[in-house]
């Protein structure tokens, strides 16, 4: 599980919904696709289809509301659309999919676990061909079940180990003493809550795991507390804390709407001293912008030299920028550098930019680095960003984080439902 600590606290979930055979509408679909609905939770249900022929087609589910109201061939036409925009989304990735890549013959399963609770959703499979043809459609309702929140225990305790420590990070496992409730835990640096008690350590998690739910709902992600808490024994190895900097994992039980309960656990450790300090330089000018998004889409490369030895990523402020880039432009939190010197990659362990100044469009950056061979380096280089910004920038993503298995999950882009099951290939 991913964890981040601090001012973002971020955990991933082995996702446990107790199963039911409850919530289906058994009306018949006609002979085209046999759909079967199986155990249903708050978050999804895991469904079959089975075609009547051999002929390609398409199937996902659809809030009911929506799909009551469009006609088989605006439905087939809806999922065409639908599909090139995950076609489109893919590109953005790398990924050269065409909308006979989302198309299955014979019997086929998913598993849903992004949808909203408490909500009526409609199964349709479809005949489409490569081309986009579509033909009639099979349809069958089943409504998810209602989110309550599990019982949260009060004498829950929590066994922490911490190994492998370096000046970067530490491996942090977490055993519950039991193994069916629902838990949150994480990193905090041990200044920034030294002098809390339990409740105001409670009060600061369920502030950051909200903010993290708010986050993701901006950006059209159903997260829920659930999906943020831990159940049974977890594990994570952080690779980008402080070097020779208290920590301290927390840990405590939590419920499925973010109650706590019981007492705090606590485990103190520090990561390791950088073992050397260098000096680096950096100069070149004419800094060439070039349109570029990581695996996440959230940063791009806009300054690098011509021999490539150094890659700046370096981000803009606004989402919306276009234009001539600026050094009012950056928000240097959010970017980073890459060098490679010599034959020799540094990989970056963690970089701080602690300047900027210049006029026009020439501007000295510095800052440091520490690179995985634990030695810090100290940087200053020119460049001169006279190139204009070209390509849509990315979203701007939480800091040097991550988030596994979400993509597009249950977002509404415009109004439209976007189901998970295209999107998470």
């Amino acid at each position: 599980m991913k964890k981040y600590f601090a001012y973002v606290a971020v955990a991933l979930v082995a996702f446990g919904f107790a199963s039911c055979k409850g919530g289906e509408n058994n009306e018949p679909e006609n002979e085209l696709y046999k759909i079967e609905i199986s155990d249903i939770t708050t978050k999804g249900a895991t469904i079959t289809v089975t075609p009547a022929d051999s002929a390609t087609y398409y199937w996902d589910v659809i809030e009911a509301a929506e799909a009551a109201k469009m006609t088989d061939e605006e439905v087939g036409a809806y999922l065409v659309d639908y599909l090139q925009e995950a076609v489109d989304y893919y590109k953005d990735y790398g990924y050269d999919f065409t909308i006979e890549d989302f198309l299955v013959t014979g019997e086929d399963s998913y598993e849903y676990t992004k949808l909203e609770s408490n909500t009526e959703f409609t199964v349709v499979a479809i005949a489409i061909d490569a081309n986009g043809a579509h033909g009639k459609a099979s349809r069958k309702n089943f409504k998810t079940l209602e989110l309550t929140e599990d019982p949260v225990p009060a004498d829950m305790t929590f066994q922490i180990e911490v190994d492998g420590i370096t000046f970067t990070g530490a491996s942090v496992s977490v055993t519950p003493s039991i193994n069916d409730a629902y838990y949150y835990w994480n990193v905090f640096k041990t200044a920034d809550i030294a002098g809390m008690n339990d409740t105001e350590l409670c009060e600061l998690i369920k502030e950051n795991v909200d903010y993290i739910i708010d986050y993701y709902t901006y950006y059209g992600y159903d997260v829920s507390y659930e999906d943020l808490l831990s159940k049974g024994p977890d594990a994570y190895e952080f690779e980008s804390l402080e070097a020779e900097t208290a920590y301290t994992i927390v840990a405590v039980a939590m419920g499925t709407l973010g109650t706590t309960n019981g007492a705090v656990a606590k485990y103190n450790f520090q990561t390791a001293a950088v073992v050397a300090e260098s000096e680096l330089t950096l100069d070149f000018t004419d800094a060439v912008i070039d349109d570029y998004r990581n695996y996440d889409g959230s940063f791009q490369i806009i300054a690098a030299p011509a021999d490539s030895s150094v890659i700046v990523f370096l981000n803009p402020i606004s989402e919306d920028f276009a234009g001539t880039f600026t050094k009012d432009d950056l928000d240097l939190d959010y970017s980073g550098i890459y060098i490679e010197a010599e034959g020799d990659t540094y990989d970056i362990a963690a970089t701080e930019f602690t300047g900027v100044q210049g006029e026009g469009n020439a501007y000295t950056y510095t800052g440091w680095f520490i690179a995985y061979n634990a030695v810090k380096y100290n940087f200053a280089f020119v460049a001169n960003v006279e190139n204009e910004q070209v390509a849509a920038p990315a979203k701007k993503a939480l800091a040097k984080k991550e988030i596994k298995n979400f993509k597009k999950g249950n977002a509404k882009n415009n109004g439209k439902f976007v189901s998970e099951k295209a999107y998470n290939r």
